[in-house]
């Protein structure tokens, strides 16, 4: 017998991905542990289907009218009986004089491929927004709203934009001329502080913080804008950004001169938009 078609010995290792252990067989074949051994792709035992292809092989040599016999016998039984469901609506091979079900068959073909759920519930809601027109425009308002609230909770960059935007409306309305900055704009500009507060280090979600107060004439433009926490915000308020920092127990000259550098950077293309502004 060639090696490929040998079988491995009782306990001994066999090769996983033509093989696994599986209950035991009918003939009560143990391999290891009182498993059988079992043909991974056909999943029935190795010694038992080399039995049984011994058998045939056997009955044909001494009766060579055999297959034909049987294969006569099946053909009579699915004249009489019918054969076993193919098909993948369930329907079963019946006998050519059920007409009703020969035709039911034909017209699910005919039919081509059935809708799902999904598709059917999509469909009965555009037609009822077709006959309802306001119920769309509230649903569509709903789920922008929505959609704006949850990029809102989850995208810092955008989060950071409306706040600027916010404290830009701000200024306008105290008759300042508040300079647009971008989300980009805004982002590099924490970027450059770590993405921490730029007064105690701490980082988190950051807001927007005017170093000069705009209740005291501060303007809206990259050179008056460092990022802080909600706490270091909340406590200066509109105090002097100096005054009010050495006064902190987190008060480190360094970071005082780094907030004024980056500051000093910005405050010339503050100028330029100001004049553009004029």
């Amino acid at each position: 017998m060639p090696k490929a078609y040998e079988l491995p010995a009782p306990g001994q290792p066999f090769d996983a991905a033509l093989f696994k252990l599986g209950v035991p067989c009918k003939r009560n074949h143990i391999h290891a542990d009182g498993l059988t051994l079992r043909w991974r792709k056909h999943k029935t035992c190795c010694i038992c289907s080399r039995i049984d292809s011994y058998e045939h092989q056997q009955r044909l040599r001494q009766d060579p009218e055999y297959n034909r016999r049987r294969a006569a016998a099946v053909a009579e039984k699915r004249k009489r009986e019918g054969r076993p469901s193919r098909s993948k609506h369930g329907l079963p091979y019946t006998p050519l004089a059920d007409k009703e079900t020969r035709d039911m068959r034909a017209a699910i073909k005919r039919a081509g491929r059935l809708p799902s759920v999904k598709q059917l519930i999509y469909e009965q809601q555009q037609k009822h927004w077709l006959e309802h027109p306001s119920d769309r425009l509230n649903y569509v308002r709903e789920r922008a709203r929505c959609n704006a609230r949850w990029r809102f909770l989850t995208d810092p960059s955008y989060r950071l934009y409306h706040r600027a935007k916010s404290k830009a409306r701000k200024v306008a309305q105290r008759g300042g001329s508040p300079v647009h900055l971008s989300a980009q704009e805004l982002w590099h500009r924490w970027g450059e502080f770590s993405h921490t507060c730029a007064y105690c280090g701490c980082g988190g979600d950051l807001q927007v913080e005017h170093v000069v107060p705009i209740s005291k004439g501060g303007e809206h433009h990259l050179g008056n804008i460092v990022p802080a926490c909600h706490q270091c915000n909340s406590s200066k308020r509109s105090s002097d950004a100096l005054s009010w920092y050495v006064k902190q127990t987190f008060y480190e000259p360094w970071r005082w001169q780094n907030i004024q550098f980056i500051l000093n950077k910005s405050k010339q293309a503050a100028r330029q938009f100001d004049l553009f502004a004029c």
